[in-house]
C-alpha cells in the first residue's frame, strides 16, 4: 500500500527508493511549513541535529531545493534502540516567478531552518488622465 502512495504522491515518511539517491542512505522527505507574507515567502524545516554546513539551500529555475545529510553515528557497542532516522533529508519547492532570487537569506537556530524569499514589489496601477474636448487627427489611410 505505501508503494501505491508513493507512487502517486510522491515518497512522504518512507524511504525513496536506493536509485534515486545512489544506492546509498535512504532519502526523506523534509517537512516544510510556508508562509507568505505582503513582502516575502517564509519557509521553516525543522533540521534538527544538523549542523549548519550540512544543510544547503539552493535556487535554481524557480526551484527551491533544500537538502540535508545525516550520517549515523559510529559508536562502540551494540544499539539497543535506534529510532533517529540517518540519511539524506531533502525537499524541492516550485515558488513563484515574482521572486528577488539574489535576495533569498537562510538562518539557522535551534535545530529550525528559516529561508526568507522577498517578492518582487508589483508595480502599482498608473491612471491615465482622459483628456477632453481635444479632437484628435484623423488617420490618413
Amino acid at each position: 500500500m505505501d508503494r501505491l502512495f508513493d507512487q502517486f504522491l510522491g515518497y512522504g515518511g518512507t524511504s525513496a527508493p536506493a536509485a534515486e539517491n545512489g544506492g546509498g542512505l535512504p532519502t526523506y522527505t523534509l517537512p516544510v511549513d510556508i508562509l507568505e507574507t505582503p513582502d516575502a515567502y517564509v519557509l521553516t524545516a525543522p533540521v534538527a541535529g544538523f549542523a549548519p554546513d550540512q544543510v544547503e539551500v539552493t535556487y535554481e529555475d524557480g526551484v527551491l531545493t533544500i537538502a540535508a545529510q545525516a550520517q549515523p553515528l559510529e559508536v562502540q557497542g551494540t544499539w539497543l534502540r535506534q529510532e533517529r532516522p540517518f540519511g539524506s533529508w531533502y525537499r524541492r519547492l516550485q515558488l513563484p516567478q515574482q521572486v528577488q532570487a539574489g535576495k533569498i537569506g537562510a538562518a539557522f537556530d535551534n535545530g529550525l531552518l528559516t529561508v526568507t524569499v522577498p517578492k518582487e514589489q508589483r508595480p502599482e496601477p498608473v491612471k491615465i488622465k482622459i483628456g477632453g474636448g481635444q479632437k484628435q487627427p484623423a488617420l490618413k489611410s
